[in-house]
């Protein structure tokens, strides 16, 4: 609604340039519209990011857990070992089911299972070096965990510049309302366009329409009304 006023202002420069300080409103209610967007887009940004990270880094260490569960799993029915290949047992759509931080717990579990038995895992390819890699994602993962709360707070933080930032357009849009009503008598028809256009008064208020039939007259004849 604000852009539609600005854009409205700016098509009707013609009108609007009478009164330079209805100018200078217009010029920051553009920039303040501006301001707004660029911090709206920045808030979406930081969200996506932080997303699309958790996301990948919980792929790469779910596929790294099954690879070391698999092997803990393979050995133990191999070794007869009844009670490992059952804590071994994980399946891809469990981990991918689970809450972050469940997920998170359970890497830790699939890690100190194939440590307990890193010796006889060497055949099945477990290595030092290999679960030092899967040690390293399991951190990593636990760190876009941390990234993305912190990201909320950031979000949060975002939320409320971008709150301040609607009052003071509604300000600005106040003044621009008042300074636009000084035309009411040379051009009736560009006050009552600018009205329909701002029938919305407020920021994150509903308010009943304006009917778009309404005139300028209405407004300008009390005495009319009252005669009615």
């Amino acid at each position: 609604m604000a852009k539609n006023a600005a854009a409205f202002l700016s098509e009707n420069e013609a009108i609007t340039s009478a009164i330079p300080e209805l100018q200078n409103h217009h010029t920051a209610l553009k920039a303040k519209c501006d301001e707004i967007e660029a911090k709206d887009t920045e808030r979406i940004t930081i969200r996506k990011g932080k997303y699309l990270n958790k996301v990948s880094e919980k792929s790469e260490a779910i596929n790294k857990a099954l690879g070391i569960s698999g092997a803990v799993f393979a050995f133990a029915r191999k070794a007869k070992n009844v009670e490992l290949a059952e804590r071994s047992l994980i399946f891809r759509s469990d981990l991918q089911n689970m809450r972050d931080t469940e997920l998170a717990s359970k890497l830790r579990f699939i890690k100190e299972l194939a440590e307990e038995n890193l010796q006889s895992l060497e055949p099945y390819g477990i290595t030092v070096q290999k679960m030092n890699g899967f040690t390293q994602k399991t951190e990593m993962f636990e760190k876009a965990i941390e990234d993305s709360g912190s990201s909320f707070a950031v979000r949060k933080g975002n939320l409320k510049t971008i709150r301040d930032l609607f009052t003071e357009l509604n300000a600005i849009l106040v003044s621009t309302d008042k300074l636009a009503d000084s035309f009411l008598e040379e051009y009736p028809d560009f006050v009552n366009n600018y009205r329909i256009i701002r029938r919305i008064k407020k920021f994150d208020l509903r308010h009943r329409k304006v009917p778009v039939t309404q005139t300028i007259q209405s407004d300008a004849t009390p005495d009319a009304q009252k005669s009615s």
